[in-house]
């Protein structure tokens, strides 16, 4: 093979370089997606979950993120999904691509064809390579140029993709933080240790405690601070204030007909009602 150089054959090498950027751009976007934005797991190991997520996704090749994305990001409208069963403090952020029948499959038609022509750059290109040959340059330097805008649509779909994941999750973590502050604050306010209180002492058999019967008695035995839970807490009920305090389980019972009650207990019982 000749290595001498020309305008041309400096102009596909180029191009090459060019195009193999955009396809490891466009896999690293598949991997940050996925090994950022898929974690699920307890709060208190979720930080190791998103370690491993991170290193399972960082081992899978090109067609496997492909293969991933389509079939647990991309959703039809149209679908309806199982909704899984998982514990009550489970964390699981969402990550979901939704559109018509159409777009999505215009999309998962579009990975597939992004894979393949990565693998024809990287796998099958030296037979278009010849310095001398500047017809077969020309025609090379076409083929690039085709590659490339053929590809960049779906590169642009995934830096939005990424860029709204990253603004959704910045928010969630905002909520979360506020919640957790808001929540610790509660935790200390006089209505939350009487109602836990309450719920140690007047449990049913399975564990949880009537919100009727703890409310009746807070506004007996605690009438000034029931007066000012708005004012104090910011809530307008106790079944609000026990929501956001973070440390109850707070459930409707069913009852006959259309009717129901309150039921609550501490989340360091068990988190289903028996």
């Amino acid at each position: 093979m000749s290595t001498e150089r020309n305008p041309l054959s400096d102009e596909v090498l180029r191009r090459v370089g060019r195009n193999l950027v955009i396809f490891q751009q466009i896999e690293g976007f598949l991997k940050a997606l996925m090994g950022n934005f898929m974690v699920a797991g307890l709060p208190s190991n979720l930080a190791e979950t998103h370690q491993k997520q991170k290193v399972c996704i960082s081992k899978k090749t090109l067609g496997k993120l492909v293969e991933k994305y389509t079939t647990e990001v991309l959703s039809d409208l149209g679908e309806t999904a199982p909704e899984p069963v998982v514990p009550a403090d489970w964390f699981a952020p969402s990550l979901s691509i939704s559109g018509t029948k159409v777009e999505i499959e215009r999309l998962r038609i579009d990975l597939k064809m992004m894979t393949d022509e990565r693998n024809d750059l990287v796998h099958h290109f030296l037979p278009r390579w010849q310095a001398n040959n500047e017809e077969l340059l020309a025609e090379t330097l076409a083929y690039l140029e085709a590659q490339r805008s053929k590809v960049l649509p779906l590169h642009k779909h995934l830096v939005t993709c990424l860029d709204n994941a990253r603004r959704e999750f910045e928010l969630l973590a905002e909520r979360l933080q506020s919640d957790l502050a808001q929540s610790s604050i509660l935790q200390n306010k006089p209505l939350i240790v009487f109602f836990s209180e309450v719920a140690d002492k007047y449990p049913r058999h399975d564990g949880w405690a009537y919100l009727s019967q703890a409310g009746s008695l807070a506004v007996r035995l605690m009438p000034e601070e029931t007066k000012r839970m708005l004012q104090d807490y910011g809530c307008k009920t106790f079944k609000q204030l026990l929501a956001e305090s973070g440390i109850f389980d707070v459930v409707d019972e069913p009852l006959a007909g259309t009717n129901f009650r309150t039921i609550y207990r501490r989340k360091s019982e068990l988190s289903l009602v028996d």
